[in-house]
């Protein structure tokens, strides 16, 4: 992970980061950057899993921006393939164990 010094750099190898492209007011493109289009594949199909994983923070943010905020359903899967993303370079780089934010929640209840 030496290679990528911040997580966005990351991102944008993978090319899950998203294009802002406007002018004018009006936006021409919101589509992904071009990238390792290998990884890109991988993560969407992990993000797709993870979406249906009962229990897992990625499920309750894919629900409440495809139910609550009425988002197109690919686009929340990139977004959260780029959130796995992020996950695993925090993980890689700093050397911390993945815990659930919503895991985290279930202990205080009990």
């Amino acid at each position: 992970m030496k290679a990528f010094m911040t997580a966005a750099m990351l991102v944008g190898w993978a090319g899950l980061k998203p294009r802002n492209d406007e002018s004018n007011g009006k936006f021409k493109s919101r589509s992904t950057t071009h990238g390792n289009k290998y990884l890109r594949k991988i993560l969407i199909e992990c993000a797709w899993g993870a979406s249906r994983t009962q229990g897992c923070l990625f499920n309750k943010f894919s629900y409440h921006q495809t139910m609550v905020r009425k988002k197109n359903r690919q686009k929340v899967q990139v977004a959260i393939a780029r959130k796995i993303l992020v996950v695993i370079w925090n993980i890689l780089e700093k050397g911390v164990v993945y815990s659930d934010v919503l895991e985290k929640d279930k202990t205080k209840d009990n």
